[in-house]
């Protein structure tokens, strides 16, 4: 759904960021399913880096660019598109003797938050489309 011209780019960035938690949503049950496979390699994917540089960019202001890791990250958008990264999880120090490196705290503390955005997502899309249909009624609700 391309919005542009109309709206700004509110609905189109809510609805990449619902598409991108869903995968992510599934991909750390994939982690939870597989936390008894032996060799198994957790992923994860890096979610709020792609939506970080799909943010919008106001007329005039400069775009920062992070020039060392040690710095936060600036958020700003840059050319690349919004493709998030599955990457494997390399925990420091893993205690189980089978390879398996899926850490069920981790996952499901990774599963709530992605959780809580994915709700959050919901809600900002949800007043977006109240504020529009108020707009179109001509109703100041």
């Amino acid at each position: 759904m391309e919005t542009k011209g109309i709206f700004d780019r509110t609905i189109d960035l809510a609805e990449k960021a619902l598409n991108m938690r869903g995968r992510r949503h599934e991909l750390l049950l994939s982690n939870i399913a597989n936390a008894d496979t032996p060799n198994y390699k957790a992923f994860d994917m890096l979610v709020d880096e792609a939506l970080a540089k799909e943010a919008p960019q106001k007329n005039g202001q400069v775009s920062l660019i992070r020039t060392d890791p040690g710095h936060l990250p600036a958020g700003g958008p840059t050319e690349q598109t919004l493709r998030p990264q599955a990457v494997h999880l390399s925990p420091q120090v893993t205690l189980r003797g089978d390879g398996n490196t899926v850490d069920m705290d981790r996952e499901m503390s990774a599963l709530a938050s992605n959780q809580l955005h994915y709700k959050a997502s919901t809600q900002i899309l949800a007043k977006k489309f109240q504020r529009l249909r108020s707009i179109i009624t001509g109703s100041r609700s």
